[in-house]
């Protein structure tokens, strides 16, 4: 009996390794935009990382243990590998909480493109397109368009204002820029659970 049960707990752990290996290859490591993107200056990229810290901050999440519930193409749980430095002057500087919302999403929305699809960030788009970023391959240096990226951050999902709905918003949005036949990603960030709908039009 105890040989049985020696050999289920071996089983269990080694299973619990495995996963835990893939838990950690899957992190999305935030603090990687503050290196700066092909279409973002590092400067603007460190801007974004200081709104996307403080809205996880004043959200309650910790830097050891923070899951992202991913949700579109693919679903699964993303650990976040994040550094809080939250402290009075951030938060004074970051008091209109939308706008740092918005920001927020710019940041972990770029982090999750570059992870779940084979684009970088090549150039922000112009007013009237339908769209916030030119996505262009990783190794295309020329930074040709070859897709297109919509952001929306959401601090708190509430009855009237859900995911769904947003999406919804998003997709039609987007039609302005149809003419171009490229696919268009739309990202979705819930900083309460967190949780975000990346899903390809």
């Amino acid at each position: 009996m105890n040989g049985k049960l020696d050999n289920m707990l071996s089983s269990s752990l080694n299973l619990l390794l495995e996963n835990a290996i893939i838990y950690m290859d899957e992190q999305l490591n935030l603090l990687s935009i503050k290196e700066g993107l092909p279409g973002m200056h590092k400067d603007l990229c460190s801007h974004y990382y200081s709104a996307c810290m403080t809205t996880l901050h004043r959200a309650g999440h910790i830097v050891n243990g923070t899951i992202l519930h991913l949700d579109g193409n693919r679903k699964g749980s993303i650990p976040l590998y994040w550094e809080d430095y939250f402290d009075e002057t951030i938060d004074r500087s970051w008091k209109e909480i939308n706008y740092c919302t918005d920001h927020a999403a710019v940041c972990m929305s770029c982090v999750l493109a570059i992870h779940e699809t084979e684009f970088t960030i090549v150039e922000r788009s112009c007013k009237g397109d339908g769209f916030d970023y030119w996505l262009g391959y990783k190794e295309d240096h020329l930074f040709n368009h070859a897709a297109r990226l919509e952001i929306s951050g959401i601090l708190k999902e509430s009855r009237t204002n859900t995911i769904e709905k947003r999406l919804k918003d998003k997709m039609k949005q987007t039609e302005q820029s149809d003419e171009t036949c490229l696919p268009a990603y739309i990202s979705i960030i819930e900083f309460g659970k967190p949780k975000a709908l990346f899903i390809k039009k």
